[in-house]
């Protein structure tokens, strides 16, 4: 009987440390995907900067565009 009980308690050892195990492998993937989405979000919003100045600093291109859409109108 001895022996039954100390094998359920290595048992239940092995399960509290297998759900640390997986708790904490859950966290990290958790902590790895908000940093990923996080640095993607930021070259995004940098990339859209980046646009719209590219389009404030060339003055040609907001000319050609507003020439398109009075050709655009009057057609």
């Amino acid at each position: 009987m001895h022996r039954i009980q100390m094998l359920i308690s290595q048992l239940e050892c092995i399960d509290q440390i297998m759900t640390a195990k997986i708790e904490n492998e859950r966290s990290h993937i958790h902590n790895q995907i908000f940093s990923q989405l996080g640095t993607t979000y930021q070259k995004v919003s940098l990339a859209e900067k980046q646009f719209h100045v590219k389009n404030a600093c060339s003055p040609i291109t907001s000319v050609n565009n507003e020439v398109l859409v009075h050709l655009k109108e009057e057609i």
